[in-house]
């Protein structure tokens, strides 16, 4: 006897209703959050403006990069189980047109503040006289230029192709969009990377790692899926994925936070013990001024809560299966990534005050500022409020993704 397969579900859309007051709070914080930074800052203290801003956009930049990632494994490696919150990681890499503005300020307003290098006297630093050839503004304008808009064009082309499908079912699109990522996978990779060489890695020129790109990308992968986390979750508690999402996709995406935990783990302990083990002056220069005073505190309390904190609390089954318990976790994650990205922007800032001065800067050691938190509330409020309005633009989860059938009924054996 045989037996058809049950009916798919229908399209789901977002009732903004049942969100309470997030649709309201999320432009208003934002709104709030970077008119007051700006007007405080430029008119009090524009260089801490300029590094809190960039610590701000960054820390918005790698949850989408690491969103776009996903969205692209997914596809490359042609997986069944997280078609259902697929449309969530869309939708977030989607915000890269909202990031590119958002990194305008930075160009035209805080780029002097920032990089030292854009104001350095060649004939005074022979090391960057041998960079100059890519540390120069215009090329260093171009290649921003190029890594947003490659981030904007695969975000929107990946979430339009998927909505497109929701129409009329074309399994092609699935083929196109697989076929896709093949190619679009290393033009990320390159693109995180150097971005990270140009944004971050440059703020000090003489300092060089490389594997400053996987360092970065550990923390976009792990941070994005604690975010998909905690959206797939907070949409189920208001009513929504009722009876597709279950336990095996919170145990699956638990897995990989706790994978991407470990990852990032193992590559900060090898970027620092190489680069310590080696001696190069031009090398050790990050961790030395990053254990000075109360960084060393910082840099600690980094460790702890980056790596040692979530790997102890995602080691049981019952950790990546209790909702609360999962989200609780992710959150910290996500908290713990901003401080990452903290302690490595925000030293640079007493650096560059101390060449700005003349001498040692007054204020080492750990001193946050009221503006880092203004603006990244204010970041992280439009963004939040993009990906609201974005998925209130049709369905919640791919309707008509051929493999739709395969992740709701998938169960995970580990």
């Amino acid at each position: 006897m045989s037996h058809s397969p049950s009916p798919l579900p229908s399209a789901e859309k977002l009732r903004l209703e049942s969100l309470g007051i997030l649709p309201v709070l999320f432009p208003l914080i934002g709104v709030i959050g970077l008119v007051s930074a700006f007007v405080w800052g430029l008119m009090t203290n524009p260089m801490q403006l300029a590094f809190s801003y960039l610590f701000a956009f960054t820390v918005g930049f790698t949850i989408c990069a690491g969103a776009l990632f996903w969205t692209l494994l997914h596809h490359a490696l042609d997986a069944d189980w997280s078609v259902l919150m697929r449309r969530i990681l869309e939708s977030i890499a989607s915000c890269f047109p909202v990031l590119l503005l958002l990194f305008l300020p930075v160009i035209f307003l805080f780029s002097r503040e920032l990089w030292h290098w854009m104001t350095t006297d060649l004939s005074e630093d022979p090391l960057l006289a041998w960079k100059r050839p890519f540390l120069n503004e215009p090329f260093f304008y171009l290649r921003c230029g190029f890594y947003l808009l490659f981030f904007s064009v695969a975000g929107m082309l990946y979430r339009n192709l998927s909505m497109r499908q929701d129409l009329d079912g074309d399994p092609r699109i699935t083929l196109r969009l697989r076929h896709t990522a093949y190619g679009f996978i290393p033009l990320f990779v390159l693109c995180l990377t150097f971005a990270g060489f140009d944004w971050l890695m440059s703020l000090d020129h003489h300092w060089y790692s490389t594997m400053w790109g996987v360092y970065l990308f550990a923390g976009c992968a792990q941070s994005s899926m604690a975010i998909l986390i905690l959206v797939t979750n907070g949409l189920v508690r208001t009513g929504h994925l009722k009876g597709l999402f279950t336990v095996e996709h919170n145990h699956i995406m638990g897995m990989l936070l706790f994978a991407f935990t470990t990852f990032w783990g193992y590559i900060s302990f090898s970027q620092y013990f190489l680069q310590w083990y080696a001696n190069i002056p031009e090398e050790t220069w990050f961790f030395v001024y990053r254990n000075t005073g109360s960084w060393y505190a910082y840099s600690i309390f980094l460790v702890v809560g980056h790596f040692f904190i979530p790997f102890i609390l995602l080691l049981t089954q019952p950790a990546k299966r209790t909702p609360w318990r999962i989200c609780a976790t992710a959150a910290w994650v996500v908290l713990m990534h901003c401080v990452d990205i903290y302690w490595i922007i925000m030293p640079n800032l007493q650096l560059q005050q101390s060449r700005h001065a003349g001498h040692a800067a007054a204020t080492t050691g750990f001193h946050p500022h009221l503006l880092d938190l203004l603006a990244l509330v204010g970041v992280l409020g439009v963004l939040g409020h993009t990906v609201l309005w974005l998925l209130s633009r049709g369905s919640i989860f791919p309707a008509r993704d051929p493999r739709l059938r395969e992740s709701l009924a998938v169960t995970n054996w580990l």
